[in-house]
């Protein structure tokens, strides 16, 4: 009996950690969501001073980076898409448990939810980034029928299907990745959709309940704040709001926050105190672009900092993390001006003043028509005095650099953080190959390939044409 019983025991053992690693293997790797969740697990324990929760509209609108750099706030982005108020109550429940923010802000968009459970796709993403904890279980009652609520909590039945997606990133930790614990949440978007004017909802006064469920959850949000004694500011970020509806349901959780003396700020009705251009900064109609979203963060930033009086963090060793932060959001928004500059005199400028780039400059066929200074610039840029006479390859970077002047066979490899660099030039021309796929754009003027070290990740891959004007190709 006794030997049963130790066997049956072990049996469940094993079957628990199998479980767990296929957890592990198989789980969602979604960059909202679980993502930030598991990665606030890593922060150094009561080093986050605000954490932001809601939906898209804090992680594509609020950046960490803006707000350290503004003024040394240490923040998180705690949030997942369409997250309901219900998600976001037990996201804020399961962040106490590590941190304690002198600051919670909870953006309110999703409180036009009617529904009482969302599609299942959004209930994964704004519960399996949870640890198993009393909190993911009742995250996941509340967020499913109950007749699915034990596929939700193993974890495994609801994405069994993903045999074939799998790759190496799914066998890694999301802290293994480049960025690490030094990501902060944020999710940054780098399109722009122009709009002529910003919707005026100024006359759009009036109220409207919102759902049962979703008031219930926005006030046991607002319980938890006063219980924990920690300030609470209710806010909707800014977006080109189509439908009154949608307004009435912000009036009404005006309401809510000025019963409970709890700040309320409604950036809809802030276009011109946030100095928004409705054609630069937004990425589509509901999230701002890079460009918006630096400027409601640099808001916070000032307005947190003077109505809470934040520290300022920055020199702190416990929050470097926030500086590396910092630092790759500036390589990103490098990366975007490289990407939208096409003019190959202001692209070069901006290539060598970066010390973060692994570039190639290929000078293939007659590269310079001698209509602009291109042989000139080129040599100030540091280009190999031989490869500006005769054409060529020059490869420059952190790793270092190296030179392949003429027209003559050659054959460079490199390594890019997993990525394959294949340079060649055979009796079949000049080939630029990153993971297969050929990057050499023009025969006649300059081939450019830029990565980006710092983020580990593609630039961007233009040519210049000599034969017409120096046009940039993509």
């Amino acid at each position: 009996m006794k030997k049963n019983l130790v066997k049956a025991t072990a049996f469940l053992l094993l079957s628990v950690l199998l479980l767990a690693r296929l957890n592990g293997i198989f789980r969602l790797k979604r960059a909202d969501g679980i993502r930030p969740m598991e990665i606030f697990y890593e922060q150094e324990k009561d080093s986050v001073d605000v954490i932001f929760y809601g939906s898209s509209h804090v992680y594509s609108d609020i950046n960490p980076a803006v707000l350290w750099r503004e003024q040394g706030v240490t923040s998180f982005d705690l949030a997942g898409t369409l997250q309901p108020m219900w998600n976001t109550y037990y996201y804020m429940k399961e962040s106490l448990k590590y941190q304690r923010p002198k600051v919670m802000v909870v953006e309110l968009v999703r409180t036009i939810e009617e529904r009482e459970y969302i599609e299942e796709a959004r209930v994964m993403t704004n519960t399996f980034g949870m640890r198993l904890s009393g909190e993911k279980c009742e995250a996941i009652r509340v967020s499913t029928p109950p007749d699915k609520q034990l596929a939700y909590l193993l974890g495994y039945p609801a994405y069994h299907s993903r045999y074939a997606e799998l790759s190496e990133e799914d066998f890694m930790s999301f802290s293994d990745t480049a960025e690490g614990e030094a990501y902060k949440g944020f999710y940054p978007l780098f399109d722009t959709k122009e709009f002529e004017q910003f919707n005026d909802i100024s006359g759009i006064t009036d109220s409207r309940e919102l759902a049962p469920k979703t008031e219930e959850y926005l006030r046991k949000i607002i319980a938890l704040a006063k219980e924990e004694g920690i300030p609470l500011v209710l806010m909707v970020s800014p977006y080109q709001i189509d439908f009154a509806e949608e307004q009435r349901f912000f009036n009404r959780c005006g309401e809510i926050a000025e019963e409970n003396g709890i700040p309320f700020l409604d950036f809809n009705r802030m276009y011109e105190e946030l100095e928004l251009d409705p054609k630069e900064d937004m990425a589509e109609a509901s999230h701002l672009n890079h460009r918006g979203s630096t400027k409601l963060s640099a808001w916070l930033a000032d307005w947190l900092q003077e109505k809470y009086n934040l520290p300022d963090r920055r020199g702190e060793a416990s929050c470097e993390s926030w500086e590396q932060n910092a630092l790759r959001w500036e390589q990103l928004c490098a990366n975007q001006a490289l990407r939208e500059e096409t003019g190959w005199y202001d692209f070069l400028e901006l290539l060598v003043q970066n010390p973060n780039y692994t570039s190639v400059i290929s000078l293939n066929g007659a590269y310079d028509s001698g209509e602009q200074p291109v042989a000139e610039v080129l040599t100030e840029a540091g280009v190999p005095l031989e490869v500006v006479e005769q054409g060529g390859v020059w490869i420059h970077g952190p790793r270092g650099e190296d030179s392949y002047p003429g027209q003559t066979d050659m054959r460079y490899h490199m390594e890019l953080h997993g990525s394959d660099l294949l340079i060649r030039r055979g009796q079949t021309g000049m080939q630029m190959i990153f993971d297969g796929k050929d990057c050499y754009k023009v025969a006649n003027g300059l081939n450019i390939f830029v990565y980006d070290e710092l983020n580990e990740e593609l630039v961007i891959a233009a040519g210049f044409d000599a034969e017409r004007g120096y046009d940039c190709v993509w």
